[in-house]
């Protein structure tokens, strides 16, 4: 995926975040093990947000975008983030989002788990 897209889709999810009352406090954090597109806060819980874009091609199954590598390397980001924050309750959660109908839509696939 072509990176001016992608900081597109994560900035439209951000908006879409907000308006939810999320509170973001961070996009594309980098850590030794990989990125988080997006750390957002909610109440007393941090949500670790990876953010997938989708084509027309890719939009019948979204979640296969992210495999158990993608998901396993967000959990090394979070372990690296904890030796220097407090971090209590979280949440990893991706966001599809694509184009149907000339609209945006997201796809929330919340709570991602290691297997």
């Amino acid at each position: 995926m072509n990176v001016s897209r992608g900081r597109y889709f994560e900035n439209k999810v951000k908006e879409f975040l907000k308006k939810s009352d999320y509170n973001i406090i961070c996009s594309n954090f980098y850590t030794p093990y990989g990125e988080i597109d997006l750390i957002a806060e909610k109440g007393r819980k941090i949500f670790f947000i990876e953010v997938k874009s989708l084509t027309k091609s890719n939009i019948q199954n979204p979640i296969k975008k992210i495999d158990m590598s993608k998901v396993r390397r967000i959990y090394l980001c979070i372990s690296y983030l904890k030796k220097f924050c407090r971090i209590q309750s979280y949440q990893v959660d991706s966001y599809s989002v694509y184009f149907k109908n000339g609209k945006i839509n997201f796809e929330l696939y919340p709570d991602l788990r290691l297997q």
